[in-house]
């Protein structure tokens, strides 16, 4: 079921230079190989399994495992064609053990949307593999506020992958210009 979903506009007044689609395509790919360099929580990845063809048309897939800390998670990761980014985790602990019932499996992905010229977003879509999503009527306030929390948290994290990916694609640029 979709958990949570929102839009992070990437081109913004003020950047010192012009953000283009396939900048930020390589961007999207760079976090699926280096999630530690975007989210500071990720104490290290590891690509688990070679690239492969993934299940869309131009697309590829791989494995690997983020670590935070002790806790690591193994995921499926595709990169598409057309710059998406998407992923499949189930939680594992440290010693390799699969999570049961404390974390559901979830899949997160990052869309590119450019509904007009230059005017780059990014759509991101969170699901949880829960038979369904209680209503607010259905759920106590407890669990609201832990759902509420968890997606103030999603989009903050989204936030920063983002300032990250625009940090990389001016540095880089200015860098050339110099």
């Amino acid at each position: 079921m979709k958990f949570h979903e929102h839009i992070i506009r990437v081109t913004v007044p003020g950047l010192p230079c012009e953000v283009t689609r396939e900048e930020l395509s390589g961007e999207l790919a760079d976090f699926a190989h280096r999630p530690e360099h975007f989210l500071g929580e990720v104490t290290k990845s590891e690509v688990v399994s070679p690239e492969r063809r993934g299940s869309e048309p131009g697309s590829i897939a791989f494995e690997r495992n983020i670590y935070f800390g002790h806790l690591v998670f193994h995921e499926t990761v595709q990169i598409g064609a057309d710059g998406s980014y998407r992923s499949h985790a189930a939680g594992y602990l440290g010693n390799g053990t699969q999570f049961h019932g404390e974390r559901p499996a979830s899949d997160f992905s990052m869309q590119i949307e450019e509904p007009e010229p230059g005017q780059l977003f990014i759509r991101f879509i969170y699901f949880e593999d829960r038979p369904e999503v209680p209503t607010a009527i259905e759920m106590n306030s407890r669990e609201q506020q832990v759902d509420y929390l968890r997606r103030l948290a999603y989009e903050s994290k989204d936030q920063s992958i983002v300032a990250q990916m625009l940090t990389d694609i001016v540095e880089r640029k200015m860098a050339l210009k110099n």
